[in-house]
């Protein structure tokens, strides 16, 4: 084999060096190497350039495991702090939203009887108990409760949410005419009718009892109704 120059050589070290060459080149390189120093030095150089050591490799290797396990403690915590973040802002969500509907929409709170003012009490043909109820505290009432004990007292009871809010006309149920259609009561509540109050059993207006008698209801009033 004709003599290979020095400067082939070492290009071709590299591919020796990771026995991807041929193996004519191969044996080229060792034949080479046997004679020439300058050479075998260049192939040690490579080697100890890449050679990485063993237990560097290990070492390499340990820290790699702590920090992926760094990095899988570090997102399960944060996937914790989500859950936890949007499990609070959900139970915050609903407790703004439980406390404007209770304080502005539930009708949770009764009206003060020392603020009602009830008039013009008539009876129809029918039996139907008719009255006039007006709240005077200057503020709207949202629904009115009928209940019933079972002594036969009927409650009717106006309900407002915390925050009030102030009457606009047309007056809904602040001001005007109702009627209590008292047989028709009875036979839902399977009970007798003896008395009537407007307010709780604690606060409350007598507005009719068993065997009081009643003018009878106008015309002008029973237009109100449609009747």
């Amino acid at each position: 084999m004709s003599k290979v120059s020095c400067e082939i050589i070492k290009d071709m070290l590299p591919l020796y060096y990771d026995s991807i060459c041929s193996d004519d080149s191969k044996r080229m390189v060792e034949e080479h190497l046997s004679k020439c120093n300058n050479c075998k030095m260049e192939l040690e150089k490579i080697q100890s350039e890449i050679h990485i050591p063993e237990k560097n490799i290990i070492e390499n290797r340990k820290d790699s495991n702590v920090i992926k396990s760094i990095s899988t403690s570090w997102k399960r915590l944060r996937l914790k702090s989500l859950i936890k973040g949007g499990i609070i802002g959900a139970l915050l969500i609903t407790t703004i939203i439980l406390g404007y509907v209770g304080l502005f929409n539930w009708e949770i709170t009764s009206v003060g009887t020392d603020v009602v003012e009830i008039s013009d009490i008539s009876e129809m043909e029918d039996g139907k108990f008719v009255y006039y109820a007006e709240i005077n505290d200057g503020y709207s009432l949202n629904r009115i409760k009928y209940d019933m004990d079972n002594e036969g007292n009927f409650y009717i009871t106006p309900l407002r949410p915390i925050l009030k809010k102030e009457s606009q006309p047309p007056y809904a149920l602040e001001k005007g005419y109702d009627f209590i259609d008292i047989k028709e009561q009875e036979l839902v509540r399977g009970k007798e009718i003896k008395t009537i109050y407007y307010g709780t059993p604690k606060d409350k207006i007598l507005i009719w009892e068993k065997g009081m008698e009643l003018p009878k209801t106008s015309e002008e009033v029973k237009n109100n109704f449609g009747f």
